[in-house]
């Protein structure tokens, strides 16, 4: 079965290593390669990544362990390992398809001479991109496998509020007394916008670390939990797979991006002429890229600077509109 893995405990770490070892001394034997990086790794270098760990575990024994790195729009497989005594048994396919369950597109790059692991890759639907030479001579490949998810832009639904209340309240019983406040973000909370049809959630919390101990409770409400996900400091979780259907950013109170999302939606409220121009530049792209998430998100980067620079502006403008009446 699929397990997750603490690799900061020392114990699994040692586990995750012997693993490793055992695996990447017999592909160096087979691609005549003796510097493989994953050889030179240490129990303090496994226990120091901030990479995602799981392993194939049977009868309580660990068989094989994968590592990944979670982005918003991609997942870079780091690392897949199964103990040469247990290979031809079907766990590296076990430990990809657990990746692949995320419905990301997803990353990684093995020796061009590796030809096991290539042919398990291109089983999965990996396609090779591009080699690459690094040190001695040594040849690498890069291989992507693509995840498609619809790119829907609608209009403004007047569910939407409704819907963030219902959810908000199922969250406050998982939080507990970790709980600070909730907020409605993103374009569904602004009223008369077009949006993709996702509620996001803005959690503000005690202890945001808290929070990965209530990780089961978020997966029992059809959350998957992301850790971090690329921002310091954040907790993130989303749900409804390829079908998304809500995001929930967890901070703890005070955090910087607290102040910097709410401003963001409360001038886009106040601002309607710039919530048409994104909601506007957002449907183009929705157009453009219909099943291309990553240039959706890339696409709307610019926008989202200008008004994130101007709703600073705004707020700024407002502060001192309110000490001058003072």
């Amino acid at each position: 079965m699929i397990i997750r893995l603490d690799q900061q405990n020392k114990e699994q770490a040692k586990q995750i290593l012997h693993i490793q070892l055992a695996a990447y001394q017999r592909e160096a034997e087979q691609i005549g390669y003796q510097d493989l990086p994953p050889l030179k790794e240490t129990v303090k270098a496994i226990m120091e990544t901030d990479e995602m760990f799981i392993g194939f575990e049977r009868k309580g024994a660990l068989l094989g362990i994968a590592s990944y790195e979670m982005h918003e729009d991609r997942i870079v497989l780091c690392r897949l390992a199964v103990h040469p005594q247990h290979v031809h048994q079907g766990i590296g396919t076990k430990l990809m398809q657990s990746i692949i369950e995320h419905q990301l597109p997803i990353e990684l790059t093995t020796a061009e001479a590796n030809i096991p692991a290539i042919q398990l890759y291109e089983k999965l639907g990996f396609k090779q991109t591009t080699s690459l030479q690094v040190e001695n001579n040594l040849m690498l490949t890069k291989m992507e496998r693509s995840m498609l998810r619809k790119v829907e832009v609608v209009e403004y639904q007047t569910s939407w509020p409704e819907q963030y209340h219902h959810e908000l309240d199922k969250l406050k019983k998982v939080v507990g007394d970790n709980w600070v406040e909730g907020h409605h973000i993103g374009s569904t909370s602004v009223k008369g916008m077009a949006a993709k049809p996702i509620i996001d959630i803005l959690l503000e919390v005690k202890h945001v670390s808290e929070l990965d101990k209530c990780n089961h409770l978020f997966r029992q409400l059809g959350y998957e939990p992301l850790g971090e996900n690329g921002l310091k400091g954040r907790r993130f979780f989303r749900k409804g797979g390829l079908s998304r259907s809500h995001h929930v950013h967890a901070y703890e109170t005070g955090h910087d991006d607290v102040k910097r999302h709410l401003v963001f939606r409360d001038y886009l409220r106040a601002a309607p002429e710039r919530a048409d121009a994104y909601a506007h530049k957002k449907r183009q792209l929705a157009k453009a890229h219909p099943e291309d998430i990553a240039s959706y998100i890339n696409g709307k980067d610019a926008i989202i600077k200008e008004i994130e620079q101007e709703a600073y502006n705004w707020s700024k403008q407002l502060k001192t509109n309110d000490q001058t009446s003072e």
